[in-house]
């Protein structure tokens, strides 16, 4: 799962492959995206009861063996880190997805921890920490369209502006990647952050341009000029 900071400044869970999820897997992103959007709305009570009913999910899914997951030493921590996070307590998070890194035995489960960690240092404001763990991941998995979207804003916050504009400078010769269903396409639409940095990034700031054509019914995926 990844995460994207949505218009409330916190983040909306996500699944790439949504099937892949186990039942438990999949009450947990839920839970954790309501938990977001109370946290947005300030109702501490639906927080505190969400919270409460994470915490039962976590007692299932450890009770469960991680629902019998082939590498529950990874899933377990993983997980709990999503619900952490969610809750804002994203130092405590970090700490449960490092746990899981430790038991990351594929490049997959690499990539889920690593993009994990360097977006909630991002949270934290340790830019530095987020662009080493996007290095890592980038190793891991170059093709992958979160990892590639995280670290170029630990990049651009980090400072190196240039670098970052370089990632979104490769994503306009991908007009594949501009459906409405993509990962792409679902960072331009929630991830708020993107169009605070559209003023320092051409490159950013035209897949945006792309985006509002498309959902203005001018555009089906082609590069325009």
């Amino acid at each position: 799962m990844s995460q994207i900071r949505a218009e409330s400044g916190t983040t909306i869970v996500t699944a790439s492959v949504p099937e892949e999820l186990s039942p438990i897997e999949a009450a947990i992103m839920d839970a954790c995206n309501a938990v977001h959007e109370a946290r947005a709305q300030g109702d501490g009570q639906t927080v505190e009861r969400l919270g409460a009913h994470l915490s039962a999910l976590l007692a299932r899914y450890d009770e469960t063996d991680a629902e019998d997951h082939p590498n529950s030493a990874w899933a377990r921590p993983n997980q709990r880190a999503l619900a952490l996070s969610a809750l804002g307590q994203t130092e405590a998070a970090i700490e449960a997805e490092r746990i899981a890194l430790k038991y990351a035995d594929t490049p997959r489960r690499r990539e889920i921890s690593l993009g994990n960690l360097a977006e909630r240092c991002i949270r934290l404001h340790r830019y530095d920490d987020a662009v080493a763990y996007f290095l890592n991941a980038i190793d891991v998995a170059p093709g992958s369209v979160p990892v590639m979207l995280t670290g170029a804003q630990a990049m651009f916050l980090a400072g190196h502006v240039e670098e970052a504009d370089r990632v979104f400078q490769a994503f306009c010769g991908m007009p594949e990647q501009m459906t409405d269903d993509s990962e792409l396409v679902a960072y331009l639409d929630h991830e708020t952050r993107m169009r605070e940095m559209a003023a320092r990034m051409p490159a950013l700031a035209e897949l945006l341009r792309r985006r509002a054509a498309m959902l203005d019914g001018r555009l089906d995926g082609e590069v325009l000029p």
